[in-house]
Order: structure tokens, then C-alpha cells, then sequence
């Protein structure tokens, strides 16, 4: 062959052949299962017998890259039949994979005995701290969110002959028909977060987009997701602290398969599924953990509750990436499905549906401390303008017909129906207010129930922003039927300084007071773990005047100086209607100059729903309080330092549970009338059996006085791992309380009914089982508790120290 021709050929065949190399290097597509058509996450794929690899995203897709051409591709995934195919020259291929009979394996123990799953765990927990985000100095990162509220036929119907159908399955045509058009409520938001060591984080809400709402006040964002973490050794899995299966210890407590070995090129991927092990009784997770050889990090986790008795069904799915030169790995994708099994409507099943995809991520971002602040997640004045183009920049596909469907038709409906008005009015009734142009009904004025005024009804009102966002004005009334007594009061509020919260407030009201209680300011209160001040049998009439600068000096810390004036007419040892226009009782003149600091380390807030709420925190609340008695000044007659320590903490344990503290102690130096000191802070009323969650629940409210004093409080929530049967499975709460005081100044005061209190230097103890959430919804829940009094204290009866008590509680 003459040489030019030999050159040609090789030219052709070299021609060709990278030709054809360069169709196969690159694949994509979509794994499907191939009876329902839903796509599958994280289904392995591995090309030419493991030189290279991949696994799908949340969306089922996959993209190969490879340097050589590919000649087969394997996918698998646990609970289906592995599929081998040889590609062509297209460069996207769907596969659908059929599932397989037995969805998991058995363990296979060879050589030594171990389970091979053990081995592969414990290198992942003992890697677990270099992988964990937070470890990291900074990071930033954009995120894109969809939320869809849909619903599934929650019953199978026989729909063949619609005449016989009867009206309750017409409602159910109804609701399928309109579920086949578009879903019942759909969100989008995209994001701007940032980390920066040790725990500084702040998210921006750029853009938000809500069906039905043209000026949305909020947006959906994907916190709980990335708060979850299988490298925590409790986890917090959306309200809920689980034992994570990368815990220290946890192969003596979770049943592990190795379900599938992948080679990926260098690298291979364990596939590794987990659940609790027969017989053992803690909050556990069951699913699936991918975890990489490559640092032996998690590639990707599916969760869900291990439990039968979950009121709520919440299934989580994450992957990870390596990103950055070190390759890091990092979340890069998270999806979370929801369901409530007790709500059905109209014979469909809802559930919500939230994706997250991160992009952007930065690890070396240039962040400073003055960036962050105390309002971790907050929302941009124009978020909820951003046009559809500004979201396709981020959304990893177009919106599906049915997804373009909800926005149109809900959008029209929302118009029509005016629902953002709707929705300000429930923001406003959260807020427990309503607003009226620029006056905003105060809602905890209308109605309140206590032992001592009954049933009391009223009316209040305070200026909004309508009217100014730097001062506001308003005021209250009350009638207390019981005690046949009005209620009123005015306030008046100027903001001085925005930044720094800084505010001049002046109050006056007519009222009622705890005697020998203690105010604390900045101090919130829940709506069930708090009843004691309802049960309380006599309060003093107060008339009470003051002026206060109040804001926050610190990060963390707020502040409040206050002089105050009050009039205090006991009802303790006398006749309430005798002393409540300051009659037959005694009256007490005080002046107090009082300085107070409330220190929340750590502490978060996020403003959604035009309101800033807290997010929580993980470190200890400490409040002090100095208070000035002054004798002279305004009418004061009494001269007498008074200083206030509380403490409260939360700690939580793998094995116990959580566990809550509160320490609180108090000292009154001088001459101060009884009303100025410390009641024993009993909460027992035997006309009201609940538990309050406040103070001694078998000490009655006035049992004891002291001048200086110190009480714990504890109580141990070990959930439900010491009684979990087929019908009954309370969380067991264990609760001690311990309270030590003295009264070394003689009390003077005299009253025609001389009150019986005591000094409790011995000691007062009292402890106790809760058996809360006996019966139980998705969100609140009733049952029993047992208290019982003991030690020098105790009654004589000994039936009298044992008290039983309803307890409520809301789980959101």
C-alpha cells in the first residue's frame, strides 16, 4: 500500500474512532421505577465495571463524564433488580428499574464474625468531625426552594358507575378532578446563607413567591433539613431528638446491612441501610446511609421515624458533594416529604412536599462579625417583587404544567378572594392583635380565667405603624366578675435608638399583683408550660406608675432601668371587695429604682409574618435583677435592697433524654413590708388539679414567706423509651423540685385573718411522674401526673402529700 494511502486510512480510522469515543464519554438521564414512573434518588451508577461513577439527584437524573468511552453502565438501587445496558451513540437514555421481590438482605457474616456494616460505621464516626459543616471556619452558600402542598387518593373507589356514587364520594370526584389541574398550595423562595465560626448565621430571603398572595410576608426555607445531621449524636429530626446511627455505640443499638459494594473509579460507596434493633426501646431512625470511602463521609442519607406511634410522617432525603479544592463534602441537595395520617380530605391523603438545592458554595468567604446579628433569618423589602425569570435562574428544571397551573388559578382565586387581607388578619391574631387602620385590638385583653378574678372581660388597644413605627400609645380595661372589681391602664412606648432596640416607655395601671412575687422583664411565657399565675387564690390591688429605659446594650444581652411608684392593697389574710378601692386593708407605699439583665448566649431570632420571632437556643438563660426600695422619695416608706438571680437550661442526652433545669434565688436586705418578699412559689390549688409548670405543685401558693431563698427545679423527659406498648405510650417525665429559704426580719404587718405561712430553712421537697401525651394528636396532647411532698415539710396525712394533676401540652 502505497504510503499516502496508509496515512489516509489511519487518519480515517483515528478520525472515527474519536468520533465515536466522544458520543459515549458523556451520558444523562433519567432512572425511573418502572411500575409507578417516579424517579428514583440516589440509584448507583457505575460505568465499565466501576472505572467511574455517579449516583441520581433528588430528581432521579444522572450526568457521567469519562475520560475512555463508555461501554456498559450498571444501575442499582436497594429493593430492585441491578439493570446492565451497553450504550449507544445517544447521549441520554432513561432506565426503568423493576423492583425486586425481597427489598433487603439478610446479614452474611464471614471470617471473624462481624457484621461487614460494623466495620464501615465506626470509620464513618470516627471521621464524622471533619465532615460536618459547622466545623468549618465560614462558608456561605444561595439556595433554591420549592414547597407543594398536594394530596393522593387516600382510598381505592370503584368509579365505573358515577350515577350510584353517593355524595360523600362526589366530593371526593370533585377533589380529584381538581387535584388532576393543579396542586392545593405551592411556594417558591431562594435564599442567601452564611456561617461563620463559632455560631454566627444569617439567611436572606431574596425572592418568594407564594400561589394565591401577591405580597407575601414570608418565605419557605429549608432550616430544619440542614439542621438535621446523622454526625450528631442526637439529631434534631423536625421537633424531635432521634439517636443518630453514626452515634458512638450505635451498632449495639441499630441493625446495619451492607446492602450493596460500588466501585467508583478510586473510591467506593457502601450502601448501608439502618434501623432499630428487635427489642431495643429509644427515639430511632430507619433508612438508608451512602457512605464514600473517599474520608469515609456520608454521600447520602434517607431517613425516617423508626417509630409506629409518630403522629406525623416525615421522610428526609440528603446528598452531598465534594466541593473546593480539599474537596470537601457538603450538602448540596435535601428533600423532605410530610404527611399528617389522621387528616383526610375528602378522601384524599395531603402531604407537603419540600426541595432544596444549594449552589454558590464558597468556603472561604470574607465575613465578618458585624455582619451577623441577633435576626438570623429575615426577608428583603422587595423579595416578594422578583419576576419568574429571577427564579429560572435557579430552579434545576422548568415549573411543570400542573406547578404553572396552581400559581394561575390560584393567583386568580387569591385576587378574588382577597387573601392577603386574610392572611395579615391571622398574622395580627398570632401577633394577638387586630388591626383597625392605625389602632390594633390587643386579643389577651378580651378574656382571662383565674381562681381569684374569674372570669374577667376586657378591652385593649394600642397604636400601630400605620400611625408611626417610632412611638406608640394605648391602654386597657377589665372587669373581674368574681372579684367585682375594674381593671384598667395606659402605656405610652418612643423608640430612641432602632439598632440597638432603645426605647422610653412610662406605664400606669389599676390592677392586681402577686404578692412576694418576682417580675422579671424580657421574660416570655408559653401558653401551657406556665398556668400557675391562673390558680393563684389572692393578689394584691396595685396601683402602680413608672418610667423605664429599656434596649439591647449586647449581642445577646438586654436591659432595663426602671423607677417605679406603687400602692399595694393586699387581699391576703382579708376580704377581696375590702380592699380593692383601698378599704378596710392595709396599704403599702413603694418606690423601687430597679435595674434588670436578661443574657441569652447564642440566642436567634427571625422575622416572618411581619413579626421577629425567637428561634431558640441551645445555652443557658440568665436573668438579674437589682431593685431599690427608696424610703422617701414619692411617697415610698420603705428602704431595702432586693436582688434576683434565675437561671434556665436545656441539656439533652442519647440515652436520657432531655433534661431541664431552673435555678432561681433571691435576697431581701432591709426593711421591706411582706408583699416586697418571696412567697414560696407554690402552685397548688386544690379547685384547679393542672400542672402548671411553674414552681412547687404540691405547696400551696402562700404556704411559705422567706427574705432570702433559693429553689431548683428539674425535671428529666425520657420520652418514650421506658414504656412503649401497642396502645399505651406516654412520655415519662421525671420531676424533683427543691426549694430552701429563711425569714430573719420579724414580719410587723397585722391582718384580721392571720395568714398561716411558714419559713422553709429545713427544706421543701417534692418529687414526681408525668405521664404526658396519654392521648395525643399531631399537635397537643393530654395526660396524668403524680407529685408527692416529702421531707421535714410533709403533711401529717399521708395521702395529703400526694397530688394528681392533669397535664397538657403542645407539640408544634
Amino acid at each position: 500500500m502505497p504510503r499516502h494511502r496508509f496515512l489516509l486510512a489511519l487518519l480515517y480510522i483515528c478520525f472515527f474512532g474519536a468520533a465515536a469515543s466522544a458520543q459515549v464519554r458523556e451520558i444523562s438521564g433519567v432512572v425511573r421505577d418502572a411500575q409507578t414512573r417516579e424517579a428514583l434518588p440516589f440509584v448507583s451508577v457505575t460505568a465499565n465495571d466501576g472505572e467511574t461513577g455517579t449516583t441520581t439527584n433528588l430528581d432521579g437524573i444522572y450526568r457521567l463524564r469519562h475520560h475512555r468511552p463508555i461501554t456498559s453502565l450498571r444501575f442499582s438501587y436497594v429493593g430492585y433488580a441491578p439493570q446492565v445496558i451497553s450504550p449507544d451513540s445517544a447521549g441520554t437514555i432513561t432506565i426503568y428499574l423493576q423492583p425486586a421481590a425481597a427489598q433487603l438482605q439478610e446479614v452474611v457474616v464471614r471470617g471473624t464474625g462481624e457484621n461487614p456494616a460494623h466495620r464501615i460505621i465506626r470509620l464513618a464516626n470516627q471521621n464524622r468531625d471533619r465532615h460536618r459543616p459547622e466545623n468549618l471556619p465560614a462558608y456561605t452558600y444561595r439556595t433554591y426552594n420549592k414547597f407543594v402542598l398536594t394530596a393522593t387518593d387516600a382510598r381505592e373507589l370503584d368509579l365505573s358507575d358515577t350515577l350510584q356514587l353517593s355524595p360523600q364520594d362526589s366530593a371526593y370526584l370533585k377533589m380529584r378532578d381538581l387535584l388532576s389541574k393543579q396542586h392545593m398550595f405551592l411556594l417558591e423562595s431562594v435564599t442567601d446563607y452564611a456561617f461563620l465560626q463559632p455560631n454566627h448565621t444569617k439567611e436572606t430571603i431574596l425572592a418568594t413567591r407564594v400561589s394565591g398572595l401577591r405580597q407575601p410576608s414570608f418565605g419557605i426555607v429549608a432550616a430544619e433539613a440542614r439542621d438535621f445531621s446523622v454526625y450528631d449524636d442526637m439529631p434534631l429530626f423536625f421537633g424531635k431528638r432521634y439517636l443518630s446511627p453514626l452515634s458512638t455505640g450505635s451498632t449495639r443499638k441499630y441493625d446495619f446491612v451492607l446492602q450493596e459494594t460500588n466501585v467508583v473509579g478510586q473510591d467506593t460507596v457502601f450502601i448501608i441501610s439502618f434501623k432499630p434493633e428487635p427489642g431495643t426501646n429509644f427515639d430511632g431512625l430507619e433508612g438508608l446511609l451512602y457512605i464514600n470511602s473517599d474520608g469515609w463521609a456520608v454521600q447520602n442519607v434517607l431517613a425516617k421515624s423508626a417509630a409506629d406511634d409518630d403522629k406525623r410522617g416525615i421522610e428526609l432525603q440528603q446528598q452531598y458533594g465534594q466541593v473546593g479544592p480539599q474537596g470537601q463534602w457538603f450538602p448540596s441537595e435535601l428533600d423532605v416529604e410530610i404527611t399528617v395520617p389522621q387528616v383526610v380530605l375528602k378522601g384524599h391523603q395531603p402531604f407537603a412536599h419540600l426541595r432544596t438545592y444549594i449552589t454558590n458554595i464558597n468556603l472561604n468567604p470574607n465575613l465578618r462579625k458585624s455582619y451577623f446579628g441577633v435576626v438570623a433569618l429575615q426577608q428583603k423589602a422587595d423579595a416578594h417583587l422578583q419576576p419568574d425569570s429571577y427564579f429560572q435562574q435557579f430552579r434545576p428544571d422548568s415549573l411543570t404544567a400542573l406547578e404553572q397551573n396552581t400559581y394561575q388559578r390560584l393567583d386568580s382565586i387569591g385576587k378574588a378572594q382577597k387573601l392577603d387581607r386574610t392572611i395579615r388578619f391571622m398574622e395580627y391574631l398570632t401577633a394577638k392583635q387586630i388591626p383597625i387602620g392605625p389602632i390594633s385590638l390587643d386579643l389577651k385583653r378580651l378574656l382571662r380565667l383565674s381562681a381569684f378574678e374569674g372570669l374577667r372581660l376586657g378591652l385593649g388597644a394600642h397604636t400601630n405603624a400605620l400611625l408611626s413605627e417610632r412611638f406608640s400609645v394605648g391602654g386597657y380595661w377589665g372587669y373581674g366578675f368574681r372579684d367585682e372589681a375594674a381593671k384598667y391602664g395606659a402605656d405610652a412606648a418612643v423608640v430612641l435608638h432602632q439598632p440597638s432596640e432603645l426605647q422610653l416607655k412610662a406605664a400606669f395601671f389599676e390592677d392586681v399583683l402577686e404578692p412576694g412575687g418576682t417580675r422579671l422583664p424580657f421574660r416570655q411565657r408559653s401558653l401551657l408550660g406556665d398556668l400557675r399565675p391562673a390558680v393563684l387564690p389572692d393578689l394584691d390591688y396595685t396601683t402602680h406608675k413608672s418610667v423605664a429605659l429599656a434596649g439591647r446594650p449586647l449581642r445577646y444581652g438586654q436591659a432595663q432601668v426602671m423607677l417605679r411608684q406603687q400602692q399595694r392593697r393586699p387581699t391576703l389574710g382579708y376580704i377581696a371587695s375590702d380592699t380593692a378601692g383601698g378599704g378596710a386593708g392595709p396599704i403599702y407605699n413603694l418606690t423601687e429604682a430597679v435595674v434588670s439583665l436578661r443574657y441569652a448566649h447564642g440566642e436567634k431570632f427571625m422575622r416572618q409574618f411581619n413579626q421577629l420571632m425567637p428561634m431558640g437556643g441551645e445555652y443557658p438563660v440568665l436573668w438579674l435583677q437589682y431593685t431599690r426600695g427608696i424610703d422617701g422619695l414619692l411617697d415610698g416608706a420603705y428602704g431595702y435592697n432586693k436582688y434576683d438571680v434565675r437561671a434556665e437550661a436545656s441539656f439533652r442526652h442519647r440515652t436520657f433524654g432531655e433534661s431541664s433545669f431552673t435555678l432561681a434565688g433571691g435576697l431581701v436586705d432591709g426593711k421591706a413590708p411582706l408583699v416586697s418578699l418571696y412567697n414560696g412559689s407554690g402552685s397548688f390549688n386544690p379547685d384547679y388539679e393542672v400542672y402548671t409548670g411553674d414552681g412547687f405543685e404540691t405547696m400551696q401558693p402562700y404556704e411559705f414567706f422567706s427574705d432570702c431563698y433559693a429553689a431548683l427545679f428539674f425535671s428529666q423527659n425520657l420520652g418514650k423509651r421506658l414504656l412503649r406498648t401497642r396502645f399505651f405510650k406516654p412520655d415519662i417525665v421525671l420531676v424533683t423540685n427543691i426549694g430552701f429559704g429563711d425569714l430573719k426580719q420579724p414580719v410587723q404587718e397585722a391582718w384580721p385573718q392571720e395568714p398561716a405561712f411558714q419559713t422553709m430553712e429545713k427544706g421543701f421537697f417534692e418529687s414526681g411522674l408525668l405521664l404526658n401525651n396519654i392521648i395525643s394528636s399531631p399537635f397537643s396532647g393530654i395526660g396524668v401526673g403524680a407529685i408527692y411532698r416529702f421531707g421535714p415539710y410533709a403533711l401529717d396525712d399521708v395521702k395529703d402529700n400526694l397530688k394528681i394533676k392533669l397535664t397538657l401540652s403542645i407539640a408544634l
